[in-house]
């Protein structure tokens, strides 16, 4: 055997045993599933995270995989939590909150996940809004919020510099908003004036929020399930009024129920958007033209001062299972506790243009100038805290409000197309969401 082949061979062997070595090692790390339903550079940064910390021990092997997007993967876990297999993390969405409060024995409270691992975790930490959205009334943290964000003005200088509008002042009331989006339309600066992702948690939620407006009943749902729909007043009839007199002209377009339109904005198509904060990386990636950044808009005449804007995004929930072990819950604290390291909240802020989760990693974004070089990034964080919260900008907590969230998409769908008035839409809404209330509460019922 010449000396080239028994090298070979010698290499060959060598790295079978390595490779053996290293699934062996493998095998012996603790396998820890983390479910996110995030899109684009989040979901990027997610991934990483639960590589670089596998690489930084070895007990446990961290596995973040993307299982469809909020509504999907939330359908997909709690079918494998019936099935006695749910993921050890899932990143369940803002309006999924109440679903999760109504089944306490599906979640171990992150509080005490940190708790029983013996960790440090301080619950003050994170930011107010988002530290109270996702709490008990006793202070125990449920969920550990992680991807914060809050709805945001995106508009696009190029078409208003076309327009004859200033570039460099976003519209802030409702009436400016309306005259910027007419007047796009009236120089055929954009094919339309603007559009809004997320329909019902921007122009219902967060406009409720800015306007002092109740959804509910039992504030908003967080005093007790017996909360009643309240939501078909004036003037939320009036702003679905609006969308549909705009629509006319395409002033206003309508881009679907979730992220669709946001396509529309980085196209060109349309002028304005009412997105998520989380979505500026994405918008800064895409969009061939200059854009700038402004506070959701408001009717002076409702609120002449507005309130607080609600947090949106998601929160990081810990599922129980049978058999599932002390070792099993240490890692998931473990990476919780590598996840909220105050660099990794700001490298993952930077990223993506959601909120910095905690105020530490907030306060470390201002001391480096990041906002002051970054013109509108922290429009977000200062509307979501601006001012003392009310009962109804406090946020709100209904089960099945994703299912009542469809409900009022399709109502106001029927509106859009003439077939309803902005009334009986939101009367329907409200109607159809209190009987899925009701069922929600006989379910709860039943599983205790």
């Amino acid at each position: 055997m010449t000396f080239t082949k028994r090298a070979m061979l010698g290499a060959l062997a060598a790295g079978a045993i390595a490779a053996t070595s290293s699934a062996a090692i493998a095998q012996q790390r603790t396998n820890i599933e983390v479910w996110i339903g995030l899109t684009g550079p989040a979901q990027e940064e997610m991934i990483k995270y639960g590589q670089e910390f596998n690489a930084t021990q070895t007990k446990y092997n961290v596995n973040v995989s993307f299982r469809g997007q909020y509504p999907e993967q939330r359908a997909a876990a709690f079918a494998a939590f019936r099935a006695g297999n749910p993921p050890h993390v899932m990143q369940m969405f803002d309006a999924g909150t109440g679903d999760m409060f109504g089944l306490p024995r599906a979640t171990v409270p992150v509080s005490e996940v940190f708790q029983s691992a013996g960790l440090q975790f301080d619950s003050s930490q994170f930011l107010g809004p988002a530290r109270g959205y996702y709490s008990r009334p006793d202070g125990t943290l449920i969920s550990m919020p992680y991807n914060v964000s809050t709805a945001v003005l995106f508009y696009n200088k190029d078409v208003f510099k076309k327009a004859g509008l200033d570039p460099n002042k976003a519209p802030a009331t409702w009436p400016e908003m309306i005259d910027a989006a007419k007047k796009i339309r009236a120089t055929n600066a954009a094919e339309c004036g603007f559009s809004t992702t997320w329909l019902a948690w921007i122009m219902l939620e967060q406009f409720s929020a800015l306007h002092d407006l109740p959804l509910s009943t039992e504030n908003n749902g967080r005093g007790g399930l017996n909360a009643v729909l309240n939501f078909n007043d004036a003037p939320r009839a009036r702003m679905v009024q609006t969308l549909i007199d705009l629509s006319k002209d395409k002033s206003f377009q309508y881009g679907g129920r979730s992220n669709d339109a946001n396509a529309l904005f980085v196209a060109g198509t349309c002028g304005m958007l009412l997105q998520s904060s989380g979505g500026h990386a994405g918008i800064a990636r895409d969009l061939k033209a200059e854009f700038g950044v402004g506070f959701l808009p408001y009717f002076p005449d409702i609120q002449p001062s507005p309130k607080n804007s609600i947090v949106g995004g998601a929160s990081l929930w810990v599922f129980n299972a049978p058999n599932r072990t002390s070792e099993e819950f240490r890692g998931v604290a473990e990476f919780l506790a590598f996840m909220s390291q105050r660099d990794r909240l700001v490298r993952f802020a930077k990223a993506t243009g959601f909120l910095p989760a905690t105020n530490e990693a907030f306060a470390a974004m201002q001391a480096e100038g990041f906002f002051a070089a970054n013109a509108g990034r922290d429009v977000p964080i200062l509307q979501v805290t601006r001012g003392t919260p009310t009962a109804n900008s406090a946020g709100y907590r209904f089960g099945r409000w994703t299912e009542i969230r469809d409900m009022y998409h399709e109502e106001v769908e029927k509106a859009l197309q003439g077939q309803q008035t902005a009334q009986a839409a939101l009367d329907n809404a409200v109607r159809r969401g209190n009987e899925a209330l009701r069922v929600f509460e006989r379910s709860v019922s039943a599983a205790q």
